[in-house]
């Protein structure tokens, strides 16, 4: 496959009916920490805060998994922390991830930092509310990029300072609008939203008095997201968490073709709808740094599949279903880069 080939098949894919899923990749490379640098802020942080000999014993043996090399979520899955200690997981993550967003939140505004995805949202034709965006992630890069594009963003809240969780009324927020049509009545018109679905939570969520809002500058460690492990599926299934997945997956169900963007396919909620997708012959574009088993094997079964992964800093790896082709002196896999060569 010749770059003009992928370039056409890259392009294909920016038009109405496109579905984007982001996973940690893109976070990490705007300076989010990934899982390795999370797991050492964890054993930093988390013996500190624990008193009883139960919850000593349980992150002792967490611990040990991590001295090991051993991921975080998959340590997470082989012991299963008690609440206590999952809450103080929650608390470190959340404060952790908290401040690196901020950081690049003031870097963007003080510095004109532009965000990989701002760049990447600018080669749709967003119009009303014709795009949908799917996180894992908990930060809030996405929401910076749309609005430094003057894009809204509607996440199901409504309100400013303190947004109330209305799922069925948060789209009337972006309506700037009415039109009169002759002879067919009135219209209402939006500006330019993303409908951005998060089905592991955000930093700006919390639960207030039992009701979960929308609140930028509330103590970063109370946020409301999931983290890795075998609770997070416990979780998943409570407000807002369960909205946001619902429809994450109608709206993968719906979607014409995928633009995966550092997503490493490890993640039962979206996951069954996904790959059924896909599997069905639905055609995906992933650009990644590496590609994950999962993904790996499924780009393998999945012909309308095509791969852009890292292989040094100025090469590029496409696979898909037929086979690999390395791309010399071209980094397609960085967003920046694959927008900058295709555009």
């Amino acid at each position: 496959m010749d770059i003009d080939t992928i370039k056409k098949v890259i392009q294909d894919f920016f038009q109405e009916g496109t579905v984007t899923i982001v996973g940690s990749g893109l976070s990490l490379a705007e300076g989010i920490p990934g899982m390795h640098d999370l797991a050492q802020e964890l054993q930093i942080k988390i013996p500190a805060m624990l008193t009883t000999a139960d919850d000593i014993n349980i992150w002792n043996q967490i611990n040990n998994d991590l001295v090991k090399g051993i991921g975080l979520e998959e340590t997470l899955h082989n012991t299963k922390p008690s609440t206590y200690v999952e809450e103080c997981i929650r608390k470190v993550t959340a404060k952790y991830i908290g401040e690196a967003d901020n950081c690049i939140f003031m870097d963007v505004i003080k510095n004109g930092k532009v965000l990989r995805f701002s760049e990447y949202l600018e080669r749709f034709n967003i119009k009303n509310r014709n795009m949908t965006v799917i996180t894992t992630n908990y930060d809030r890069l996405i929401e910076y990029a749309c609005e430094i594009d003057d894009i809204m963003v509607d996440t199901l809240f409504v309100g400013k300072y303190l947004a109330g969780y209305k799922p069925d009324q948060s789209k009337y927020s972006y309506c700037v609008g009415i039109q009169q049509r002759k002879g067919k009545g009135a219209m209402l018109q939006y500006a330019p939203t993303i409908t951005l679905l998060k089905p592991h939570g955000c930093l700006s969520w919390h639960l207030i008095n039992d009701i979960p809002y929308s609140v930028m500058n509330y103590p970063m460690e109370d946020s409301l997201i999931i983290t890795p492990g075998l609770n997070k599926y416990r979780e998943g299934y409570s407000v807002p968490f369960d909205t946001h997945r619902g429809r994450a997956n109608e709206e993968i169900d719906r979607a014409q073709k995928y633009i995966i963007i550092g997503y490493g396919f490890g993640d039962d909620h979206l996951e069954t709808h996904l790959v059924r997708q896909l599997k069905g012959g639905k055609p995906a574009l992933i650009l990644t740094y590496e590609l994950s088993s999962n993904a790996e094997r499924l780009v393998g079964e999945c012909k309308n599949v095509t791969a852009i992964s890292h292989v040094n800093n100025i090469d590029s790896k496409v696979t898909n279903a037929e086979g690999e082709t390395i791309l010399l002196g071209i980094n397609l896999w960085d967003l920046h880069e694959m927008i900058k060569t295709n555009y």
